[in-house]
């Protein structure tokens, strides 16, 4: 009789104890794979590695721009076909025909000459210093500049803290009188800042010397 009860006892229990255990959760269907977007390509895999003319393909398009009407020729871009203003060819100068030289002395004075002479103008100067002389408002007339140098009274050398001499050489080309003006100055200081001023009046006359043809 104990036995029997028991056994209906644990029964019961094994029953309460199914209906509170939860049902199992399904596992989820996996998704499909996705296909293929593109086949695998087939044939000779050595194919896909061959170089591929873009140029020479029949599908390919044209990458030329047209050349528009007014461009200008790409081989004659570097090529002037004019002179640009301001950029006149100087007329050759005549030839030497002697010297007329000008000092401190000829200040103020009027200096003569004929086409084809050399004009040199000498005037004390000490380079150490900084200063210098240099024409002042030089326009081409008369005459043309020829070359200016720094020279020793005595050994041809600018010495340091030696004074010596600018020498400023022109040349007279054109009949004609015109205005010489030099200064002397520092480069670097304002240009109406000058410690002399040295003028003269070139008259020159005549015309170029003829040469006789080399023998």
């Amino acid at each position: 009789m104990k036995t029997a009860l028991l056994l209906a006892v644990l029964l019961t229990a094994l029953g309460n104890v199914h209906a509170q255990s939860p049902e199992p959760t399904p596992s989820p269907t996996p998704a499909a794979e996705p296909e293929a977007a593109a086949e695998k390509p087939s044939g000779d895999p050595s194919a896909l590695r061959a170089p591929v003319d873009l140029i020479n393909t029949d599908n390919a398009e044209s990458m030329e721009i047209p050349v528009a009407p007014d461009a200008p020729n790409p081989d004659k871009a570097n090529v002037l076909t004019g002179k640009l203003p301001g950029d006149e060819e100087a007329p050759e100068p005549p030839p030497v025909s002697g010297t007329v030289e000008v000092a401190a002395k000829d200040n103020g004075k009027t200096v003569s000459a004929v086409v084809g002479n050399l004009v040199r103008i000498t005037l004390e100067s000490n380079p150490s210093t900084g200063y210098n002389w240099e024409l002042r408002d030089f326009d081409y007339g008369a005459a043309i500049f020829h070359s200016s140098d720094l020279v020793a009274r005595k050994t041809g050398n600018v010495l340091m803290g030696a004074p010596g001499d600018t020498v400023i050489v022109l040349q007279a080309v054109d009949p004609g009188t015109q205005q010489i003006t030099a200064v002397y100055r520092r480069p670097w200081e304002p240009p109406d800042q000058v410690a002399s001023t040295f003028s003269f009046t070139l008259e020159v006359d005549g015309k170029a010397a003829e040469t006789s043809p080399a023998p």
